[in-house]
């Protein structure tokens, strides 16, 4: 167990602030975002996504899971002692498999296990359980598909709530290796003090938080740790790895699930980086500094999954 804090001072990384900064702009996670027409968003990005870099070599496939589309990335012969089920972020109102083939691409090369992307159920016209619902279920394919294979979840920020909550709810959390978490969100009930570091976060606004509630709980209770997997109960939860930027919004909810992994003697790890952005590691091999992380991502879960 630890944290490694960094400070992030390569020109590509300095690159990929400017240029996520320009992207995220009028995209509408602050306290609007509640008036959003997502629909169109969605599209906008869907779009945008096409143009990021994708790893050479890597093999796409559409797939089904539980009647929800899937995107299979695949290198090379693939060791199916693993697989990894990446569940994306975007605020549970945005994003797909298909817009995070880049990072997907990493996570297939770089570990040479199958990776299967998940499309949930979005909101606002799906509220919880839905998403997490179709997490469930696709677990459950992979599990019967691949019953000798262990299983890692990875996802950021909207995905890293759902990977916290789907862990939780497995049963047999022996069958997961690892689970890997980029600026997880955690806390719908403002339970958090956000006030230990000094946010500037160009990408998730604080003002979010609100609207959020409405678009994705509903009337469900707030602490419900499926909800809010800060009050999750961690016990034999599985080894954890945490990433996340030292003033972003979600800094306070990545450090509060880390010390709740450490309360409860979870094999946990957490890297917080200076001068990056929310859910910066999905860059992958993008900069030197998200490239060591990915190493270090695989090497959690093979290590783990011995």
């Amino acid at each position: 167990m630890g944290i490694s804090i960094r400070e992030a001072g390569s020109a590509e990384m300095k690159k990929n602030v400017n240029t996520v900064r320009k992207m995220t702009s009028g995209m509408g996670f602050d306290e609007n975002m509640g008036t959003v027409n997502w629909k169109m968003i969605r599209r906008i990005t869907s779009f945008g996504y096409r143009f990021m870099p994708k790893e050479k070599g890597v093999r796409f496939e559409k797939i089904t899971l539980g009647g929800r589309k899937a995107l299979l990335s695949c290198y090379g012969e693939t060791d199916d002692r693993n697989i990894i089920l990446y569940i994306h972020g975007g605020g549970f109102v945005s994003g797909s498999g298909m817009t995070s083939k880049g990072y997907s691409s990493c996570l297939a090369k770089y570990s040479g296990y199958k990776v299967i992307a998940l499309d949930y159920s979005l909101s606002p016209e799906h509220k919880y359980p839905d998403a997490l619902r179709d997490c469930c279920v696709a677990f459950q394919k992979i599990r019967k598909k691949y019953p000798s294979s262990k299983i890692s979840l990875v996802g950021e920020s909207a995905g890293g709530n759902l990977c916290l909550a789907l862990a939780l709810k497995v049963k047999d959390k022996s069958a997961i290796s690892a689970v890997i978490v980029h600026s997880p969100f955690v806390d719908f009930s403002g339970s958090l003090d956000r006030s230990e570091h000094e946010i500037d976060d160009f990408t998730v606004k604080e003002g979010c938080l609100v609207p959020l509630r409405e678009i994705y709980v509903g009337g469900t209770n707030l602490k419900n740790p499926y909800v809010s997997p800060l009050f999750g109960n961690y016990k034999d939860f599985p080894p954890t790895f945490i990433t996340c930027d030292y003033n972003e919004t979600l800094y306070a909810d990545s450090a509060a699930i880390y010390r709740r992994c450490e309360e409860a003697g979870v094999d946990a790890e957490m890297v917080v980086m200076k001068g990056t952005f929310h859910a910066f590691a999905t860059i992958g091999t993008g900069t030197p500094e998200t490239k060591k992380i990915l190493g270090e991502n695989i090497d959690f879960i093979n290590k783990k999954m011995q």
